[in-house]
C-alpha cells in the first residue's frame, strides 16, 4: 500500500508576516497566504527580498514543508531558514539556485518547531509570487482496495436549448481529481479531522503529496465520507481536485 500526505495549515496565516520593501498597489503581502494561486504579491523595486514569519513566543506549529506554487524566481539563489531569536539563522534545507519558474517544494525529514522562519531571494527585477506555504504534513496509509482513482475533472457547463440541442461553455482547462480511501483507527481519524478543521468549513485549498509522490495544491470536492460500520476502525473517502 502507498501513502498520501496532507498539508492543511499554513504558518503564514497564523504568524506575523513581513516582506522587504513595499508591495505594488493591488499586489499586497496578504496575497502570499490567501490560498489563491492566481493572485500575486508583486514589487517592482529591484532589491533583495526576505519573506519573514514570526509565529510568536507561544507558537507551536511544527514545520516540515515549504511550497511556492507560482513565482518568477528562475535563476535566483534562494534560502529557506529558521531561527529561535530572529538573529542567528539556520538553513532548513541546503541553499539552492532555482532552475525554473515551476513549483518549488522543499521538505524536511523531521518537523521543526521554531518561532521564526524566512525565505530569501537576492536582488532581482520585478519579483512576484502567488503563495508561500509552510506546514506540517499528516501522512495516511491508503487502502489497497478500493485503490486510488485519478480522473479528469472537466471545466465545462452543458446547456440545453428549447429544441433539445446541447451546447457547451468551456470555462478553462480540465483538472486532475483524486479519490483515496483510508481505514483509520481512532488516533488517525482524530488527526485527519483536526487537519480538515484547518480548512475553515471546507472553504480553503491545501497542499497534498499524492500516492505518486507528486505535490499539488487542491481543494476538497466534497466533505469527508465516513463509514463507521467496522467495529474498531473508520473507513474514510477523500476526494480532491487540483487548482489550476
Amino acid at each position: 500500500m502507498s501513502n498520501v500526505t496532507l498539508y492543511t495549515a499554513n504558518l503564514l496565516e497564523d504568524g506575523t508576516v513581513t516582506v522587504t520593501g513595499a508591495a505594488d498597489t493591488g499586489y499586497p503581502e496578504a496575497r502570499l497566504y490567501d490560498r489563491a494561486i492566481d493572485l500575486y504579491w508583486k514589487d517592482t523595486v529591484t532589491e533583495a527580498k526576505t519573506f519573514h514569519v514570526d509565529q510568536g513566543a507561544a507558537g507551536s506549529q511544527a514545520i516540515d514543508f515549504l511550497g511556492i506554487p507560482k513565482h518568477n524566481f528562475n535563476g535566483e539563489d534562494m534560502q529557506w531558514q529558521w531561527s529561535e531569536n530572529d538573529s542567528d539563522w539556520n538553513d532548513a534545507v541546503t541553499d539552492w539556485t532555482q532552475g525554473d519558474n515551476n513549483q518549488i517544494v522543499k521538505t524536511l525529514g523531521s518537523a521543526l518547531t521554531k518561532r521564526y522562519w524566512r525565505v530569501t531571494v537576492p536582488s532581482m527585477a520585478n519579483p512576484m509570487c502567488s503563495e508561500i506555504f509552510m506546514s506540517e504534513g499528516l501522512t495516511l496509509e491508503i487502502k489497497a482496495q478500493p485503490s486510488p482513482i485519478i480522473a479528469d475533472q472537466p471545466n465545462v457547463q452543458w446547456n440545453k436549448t428549447v429544441g433539445n440541442v446541447e451546447r457547451s461553455t468551456k470555462f478553462g482547462n480540465a483538472r486532475e481529481a483524486w479519490e483515496y480511501h483510508f481505514n483509520l483507527d481512532a488516533t488517525d481519524l482524530a488527526a485527519l479531522e483536526a487537519a480538515i478543521a484547518n480548512l475553515d468549513e471546507y472553504s480553503k485549498p491545501f497542499y497534498i503529496c499524492d500516492h505518486r509522490s507528486e505535490y499539488h495544491m487542491v481543494r476538497l470536492l466534497e466533505p469527508l465520507k465516513k463509514d463507521h460500520g467496522h467495529h474498531t476502525n473508520t473507513r474514510v473517502a477523500l476526494r480532491v481536485v487540483s487548482l489550476l
